[in-house]
């Protein structure tokens, strides 16, 4: 019975979240309250919610997990999934340009004064997909520090497509909604017109049919829109692994720490270091890709030391097909 209302539930919560916000947006800004913003940004299903998690129970920090209803508010084109908003265009890469007075104005209301600056020392912000609007980000927040979480590219595929094909969130009344693809496959399609937009395999994009080819372009534009802005992200950027995260997670969460400036005790690391359980390997299958997709699907994963490759089509003998 519980199991049946929960998609009820959901609605619900939703339909609270909005209004709440709505409330925020008007409502006497103390600027006082403002704290520097801290980001953590990585393809989905690549380990930024147990790193987000770990950090959320340091007292020191004020932790926002995905916070859909507030980037909707911010600026409703970043409602990719169409949680919040089903008619709304979506755009899942957000330049420099597209920031205004509006935005600027919602963040600084919703996001940097959700704290408490008389307790936390930052807001620590997890949102996987902001990974690709690095140079929007920028125009909301002074200097902003990202950690960029990178799993093996393998893994993340065969989770996102599990997900895809085997979804376990579901909304009331909304029976097109897919928990990874959003409305009417509303993601994929914000996914593929920026790629098409921004250079991203564009002779290829109409030919990703396979929830697995589309998993595999999502992580590629992911870590390649970081890889866009590395060198102008300088010492704002911090990379790891979530293979390091889940074998040494002690001196990642230190550097971390000292990365986003927020008091690392043994009390909190201890903590911490025991949620954290070993990584979570898939079976190794074939992950066939277009030639050029495969071609930097596979120089990415050597960058990052992760063990799986992609093969080529071309490359996949006749009778395997």
């Amino acid at each position: 019975m519980k199991r049946a209302l929960l998609p009820y539930l959901r609605t619900a919560k939703l339909l609270k979240l909005r209004y709440q916000t709505r409330i925020r947006c008007v409502m006497p800004m103390r600027r006082e309250q403002r704290l520097p913003v801290r980001f953590i940004v990585g393809c989905g299903r690549s380990g930024t919610t147990i790193l987000g998690r770990v950090l959320s129970v340091n007292p020191s920090v004020h932790y926002l997990r995905e916070p859909y209803h507030l980037w909707h508010a911010i600026d409703p084109r970043t409602d990719s999934t169409g949680l919040h908003s089903q008619d709304a265009p979506a755009q899942i890469i957000l330049r420099g340009s597209d920031a205004n007075d509006r935005s600027k104005d919602r963040f600084q209301r919703l996001i940097a004064s959700s704290g408490r600056s008389e307790v936390h020392s930052c807001v620590i912000e997890k949102t996987p997909q902001n990974a690709l609007r690095v140079e929007w980000l920028e125009q909301l927040e002074p200097q902003p520090r990202f950690v960029h979480i990178v799993r093996d590219g393998n893994d993340v595929v065969r989770s996102i497509t599990r997900l895809a094909e085997t979804p376990t969130y579901r909304l009331a009344f909304r029976s097109a909604y897919n928990q990874w693809w959003g409305e009417h496959g509303r993601k994929w399609k914000s996914i593929a017109r920026s790629g098409r937009e921004h250079g991203y395999f564009v002779d290829l994009i109409d030919s990703l049919q396979t929830n697995e080819h589309r998993a595999a372009y999502e992580w590629l534009i992911s870590v390649m829109e970081i890889e866009r802005f590395r060198e102008h992200l300088g010492d704002r950027l911090l990379e790891v692994t979530y293979r390091d995260l889940t074998s040494d997670p002690a001196s990642v969460l230190r550097s971390i720490s000292d990365h986003f400036e927020f008091r690392a005790d043994d009390e909190w690391l201890n903590k911490a270091c025991a949620q954290i359980s070993e990584e979570r390997k898939y079976e190794r299958k074939l992950l066939s890709l277009p030639n050029e997709m495969a071609l930097k699907f596979n120089e990415l994963q050597e960058r990052y030391g992760n063990e799986g490759r992609a093969v080529p089509a071309d490359l996949i003998p006749s009778e395997a097909v």
